[in-house]
């Protein structure tokens, strides 16, 4: 009889669960995508009841491809895309669509926080500042624009959250998503500001239990049993982010150690114990020793999104031709961005397109390409593309380096958009740092699988994971490619200057035609 473990992961745009036994192999993985839903005003949601489905359809299909015998697993734990915001009534039914953390509507509320609350004294509870980008200001959203069901819910849940409580019964949540609810979580402390709550006009009760990423939080109910082909009474941990999760299957557990998660989010991520944040980054607490250890990190909105963007909306072609070809069509595309010159000859992309968060937390921001000619292809614009999450990157990654945080080299490069040598190739041509990358490593859900056996005593600590990776490529600058790239850079960082005053009037003129569609 054997001893296995299942780790599940809520992304932005699919679910993916594993099935591990003790020694790191995955007998069972599967992976079901799903839609986001946004919209020309800066929404982006889900429904949540798909983050359920998912989770008990791929834990479901993983049991079975594992060939195991369900009552063997020892533990289970969830990781997701953070923040989001989901209602639940008294009976753990939702409310509302999701609004997850590309959603950027709650501009109001965070003027408001921050005139209440003060920027610095968010920043002195949380370590993070105020931004529709949190969960607490898209609660208060909610309150303000739709109080009766504010006035019904019962809790709040994140996307982690949700399905845990689908598994278990209970409206809990982790250290990791409660630093992204962020504004009233006192960080070092572990524990709602409850003054602060009050003082903003939420109500304390709303909010989630508090749990370490790898505590004990409920049992699989016999509902829950049935639809996930789980084992009823079988024990869920508490989880945590999907980058951290991330963070965990990679290795990067200690002091200094780096990693970029290429998911939809690009995410930027160094581990430290030292309580010592970094204004207009982000804190978290981390899942390794989640008690004590934190990430600073740096995310941007339009990494494997806006690859994502433009396969939908421009490669068409492309996407036949690479089935013809029996190729996936990110590798195609990538094939093809790879011919474009570094530089996408002078055709330079700034990525905001649904806002940005770090480090110019502007969440009316939109996209620009600039320099663009008749010289210029699709394919330029593909590159451009990659080279401007690279771009928006360098901008967090010089910061990083000016806070004197611990940072030790190579970066470990993983997820979706790290899969294509030419982007981590640009990525660290951009950013002047080699970078080591697992193709083997299957992200966080193994990294969730991690956690549910730390806290079940299947291993005795994270090391374990050590023993476990592999690096299959290293990537090392190109110094030839470091010099364009500086001065691309500088151009980048003159562009979102030269525009900004210019985003609230286009936003006027979005809502009115947003109100000529009605």
């Amino acid at each position: 009889m054997g001893k296995y473990l299942v780790g599940c992961d809520v992304g932005t745009s699919a679910t993916k669960s594993v099935v591990m036994d003790d020694s790191g192999n995955i007998l069972g993985k599967k992976t079901i995508g799903y839609p986001t839903l946004t919209n020309s005003l800066g929404w982006a949601e889900h429904d949540p009841e798909v983050y359920w489905s998912t989770v008990a359809d791929t834990i479901c299909e993983s049991i079975k491809e594992a060939r195991i015998d369900a009552a063997d697993i020892q533990g289970v734990c969830v990781s997701a895309h953070s923040p989001a915001c989901i209602l639940v009534d008294d009976k753990l039914n939702p409310l509302q669509l999701s609004h997850f953390w590309m959603d950027r509507r709650g501009t109001a509320e965070t003027t408001y926080i921050n005139e209440k609350i003060g920027e610095d004294r968010v920043f002195q509870v949380s370590g993070n500042i105020c931004d529709p980008y949190y969960a607490t200001v898209k609660l208060l959203w909610e309150k303000n624009n739709r109080k009766d069901l504010y006035n019904k819910a019962y809790k709040f849940q994140t996307a982690a959250d949700y399905p845990r409580m689908k598994l278990t019964g209970k409206a809990a949540t982790d250290y990791s998503n409660a630093s992204l609810i962020g504004v009233a979580f006192d960080i070092v402390n572990k524990k709602w500001d409850t003054a602060m709550l009050e003082e903003i006009g939420l109500d304390p009760d709303k909010f989630p239990d508090l749990y370490a990423c790898d505590e004990f939080v409920g049992e699989v109910t016999s509902e829950a049993a049935e639809r996930c082909g789980l084992r009823a009474g079988t024990p869920v941990f508490a989880g945590t982010v999907d980058c951290n999760a991330a963070w965990v299957a990679g290795g990067a557990l200690e002091d200094g150690d780096m990693s970029l998660v290429m998911g939809s989010a690009g995410v930027l991520g160094v581990v430290h114990e030292e309580p010592k944040f970094t204004k207009n980054l982000i804190t978290i607490v981390h899942a390794s020793e989640s008690r004590k250890t934190y990430t600073t990190l740096a995310a941007i909105c339009g990494c494997g999104s806006s690859l994502r963007y433009y396969k939908e909306k421009f490669a068409a072609i492309e996407g036949v031709v690479a089935d013809q070809m029996g190729m996936n069509t990110y590798d195609y595309l990538c094939e093809r961005a790879a011919k474009i010159p570094v530089g996408s000859d002078g055709l330079i992309t700034v990525p905001y397109f649904m806002g940005e968060r770090t480090p110019i937390w502007n969440p009316i921001a939109r996209g620009m390409l600039f320099g663009m000619s008749f010289n210029h292809t699709r394919d330029h614009m593909l590159r451009s593309f990659l080279e401007g999450a690279a771009l928006a990157l360098k901008h967090n990654f010089e910061l990083i380096k000016e806070s004197k945080i611990k940072m030790k080299l190579p970066i470990v490069l993983g997820e979706g958009g790290a899969q294509s040598p030419l982007w981590r190739q640009i990525i660290c041509d951009c950013l002047q740092i080699p970078g080591a990358y697992m193709s083997d490593s299957m992200g966080a859900p193994v990294g969730d699988a991690i956690i549910a056996g730390v806290g079940c005593g299947m291993f005795k600590d994270y090391s374990i994971v050590k023993d476990w990776i592999s690096v299959s490529d290293v990537t090392t600058p190109i110094p030839q490619n470091e010099e364009i790239y500086n001065d691309l850079y500088k151009i980048f960082r003159n562009l979102y200057e030269e525009v900004r005053g210019n985003y609230e009037a286009l936003g006027n003129i979005v809502r009115k035609i947003e109100a000529a569609k009605q």
